[in-house]
C-alpha cells in the first residue's frame, strides 16, 4: 500500500514537470525549430513518439509578391524606410512541411473546436498571455487551428508599416521596484536604433484556455536608418559635364554600406534624364535608383500642362539620378552631356543595403563651361573661359605666330605678298648657286 501511494504521488508531479519544461522554439526563416509538445493520438500526447507535431513541421515565409516567398537574402533587405513610409502591402505565410503532413491526421483527431493559431509582433515572450495584455506584443491575425491544419497553409495579408512597427520603448518598474515592463510603442516608421529585429511570433493554443501549447518565433530586420551622408562635397565645371567629389563615409561604423549616387536637376526644377518611377527611376533613362523612396512623399507641382517635382533632389526623387550605384570606394563621378553655360544643382548619396539614402542631402550648383584650346582663342578670340568674345579674333597674345596685332586687309596682303618675294628670291639664289659649282 504504501509503494502504490508513494506512486500516484510521484508519478503526477513528474507529468507537470515534463509539461512545464516544454518551451518556444525559436526558428531561422523557412524552417522551424526542433522542440514540439504535440503527441501520439493527439495534441496534447506524449512527445518524441515520431508522430508529434514540432515546430521544425512548419515553414513560415514573407512575401512581397502574394504566392511567392522572399529569399532570406532578399527578406533581410526588404523592410526600409521607404516601404515602411508606403505601408507597403506583404503577406506572412505559414504552412506545414511534409514532415508536418505526415502527422497531421493524428493531430487533427486530438483537438476540438476551440483550439487558436494566431500571429503576433513583439521583442518578447508574445506566447505569453501576460506580454500580450501589456501592449509589447501586437496581434497581426488568428483563425481556428483545425481551419489550418485542414488547409495545411495560411497567407496573411499585412503591410510593412505594421511589420516595422517598433514595440516596447519605455520602461516602468513594478512590483515595489523588483519587476521591470517595458511597455509603448515607438512612433511610426522609427526606431530607437534605427535597425532591429522584429520577432514574429506564431501561438498556437490548442484548447483555446489563453495558453501556448506550442510557440514558432521568427525574426525578421528592419532598417529604419540611412547611412552617413558624404562630407566635404564639391561640384566643379567642366566641359559640358560637372565633376561632384566627395570624402568616403566611414564603413567601420556604417557596415552596411553599398555606395553612393549622385541626383542633378536643371533650373533648380527639372529632370537631366529621361527617368520615371517605374524600376526605380531606370525604365527610359540611363540610370536606375539604388536607394528606395515613397512616392507618396514627393511634392509635385503642375507646371505645362505635367506633374513636375519641384523639390527632386531636395527629397531624393530617383527620377533625378544622374549616376548608376557608385562604388564604396568612390570619391568623385562626372556627370556629362550637359548644357554648358546654365547653372544644374547635384548632391551625392551614400546608399545602404536596405536601399536608404542618407538624408538630408547637401545640395550645390554648378555650371559647365567650355574648354578652350588656343585655336580657339586665335581664332574666335576669347579671353577666358565664359564663352564671351572680349578681343579681336588672331589678336591673341604668346607664340611666334601671334606676335602682331590685328592689320587690315591690304596691310596683311602686303605682308604676306612680301614674305611670299622673300621665299622666291632666296629659293632663286641657291639654284644659281648650285648651277656655278
Amino acid at each position: 500500500m504504501r509503494h502504490r501511494s508513494l506512486l500516484t504521488f510521484v508519478l503526477p508531479v513528474a507529468l507537470l514537470l515534463v509539461c512545464a519544461g516544454s518551451r518556444q522554439a525559436a526558428a531561422q526563416l523557412g524552417t522551424g525549430g526542433t522542440t514540439g509538445i504535440f503527441g501520439t493520438g493527439g495534441l496534447t500526447g506524449t512527445s518524441g513518439t515520431g508522430t508529434t507535431l514540432a515546430s521544425s513541421d512548419f515553414f513560415t515565409g514573407v512575401q512581397a509578391v502574394q504566392n511567392v516567398n522572399l529569399s532570406t537574402f532578399d527578406a533581410a533587405r526588404f523592410f526600409d524606410i521607404a516601404r515602411c513610409q508606403c505601408a507597403t502591402p506583404v503577406w506572412l505565410f505559414i504552412a506545414l512541411l511534409p514532415s508536418g503532413f505526415a502527422k497531421r491526421s493524428t493531430a487533427i483527431s486530438g483537438t476540438g473546436n476551440t483550439g487558436q493559431i494566431s500571429v503576433w509582433l513583439g521583442p518578447q515572450g508574445c506566447d505569453y498571455a501576460g506580454n500580450q495584455a501589456l501592449g509589447i506584443c501586437r496581434e497581426i491575425a488568428h483563425e481556428p487551428l483545425l481551419t489550418f491544419l485542414n488547409q495545411g497553409s495560411w497567407t496573411i495579408p499585412t503591410d510593412a508599416r505594421t511589420m516595422s512597427t517598433y514595440l516596447g520603448t519605455s520602461t516602468t518598474i513594478a512590483d515595489g521596484g523588483t519587476t521591470t515592463v517595458t511597455t509603448g510603442t515607438a512612433a511610426t516608421c522609427t526606431a530607437p536604433t534605427g535597425s532591429f529585429g522584429q520577432n514574429v511570433w506564431i501561438v498556437i493554443d490548442t484548447n483555446g484556455d489563453g495558453t501556448s501549447d506550442l510557440t514558432i518565433s521568427d525574426s525578421i530586420n528592419v532598417d529604419l536608418l540611412g547611412p552617413a551622408a558624404p562630407t566635404n562635397v564639391t561640384v566643379e565645371g567642366g566641359n559640358q559635364a560637372l565633376v561632384v567629389k566627395w570624402d568616403q563615409v566611414d564603413q567601420a561604423t556604417n557596415t552596411d554600406l553599398v555606395g553612393y549616387q549622385i541626383l542633378c536637376s536643371r533650373a533648380d526644377k527639372y529632370q537631366v534624364f529621361n527617368e520615371t518611377w517605374v524600376d526605380g527611376g531606370g525604365s527610359n533613362g540611363p540610370f536606375s535608383s539604388g536607394f528606395e523612396t515613397c512616392p507618396a512623399n514627393q511634392v509635385v507641382d503642375t507646371v505645362d500642362g505635367g506633374a513636375i517635382a519641384t523639390d527632386g533632389v531636395e527629397t531624393l526623387n530617383p527620377t533625378f539620378v544622374c549616376s548608376g550605384l557608385l562604388s564604396p570606394a568612390a570619391t568623385s563621378f562626372r556627370v556629362e552631356t550637359l548644357q554648358n553655360g546654365i547653372y544644374y544643382a547635384a548632391a551625392v548619396v551614400s546608399v545602404d543595403n536596405s536601399g536608404n539614402p542618407s538624408s538630408p542631402p547637401q545640395v550645390l550648383y554648378g555650371k559647365p563651361v567650355r574648354t578652350l584650346s588656343f585655336y580657339d582663342v586665335y581664332r574666335d578670340g576669347y579671353s577666358d573661359s565664359t564663352d564671351t568674345n572680349t578681343s579681336d579674333p588672331g589678336a591673341a597674345t604668346g607664340g611666334f605666330c601671334a606676335v602682331a596685332a590685328r592689320r587690315t586687309r591690304w596691310q596683311s596682303t602686303g605682308v604676306a605678298l612680301a614674305g611670299l618675294g622673300i621665299v622666291v628670291t632666296g629659293v632663286t639664289l641657291a639654284r644659281r648657286r648650285r648651277r656655278r659649282r
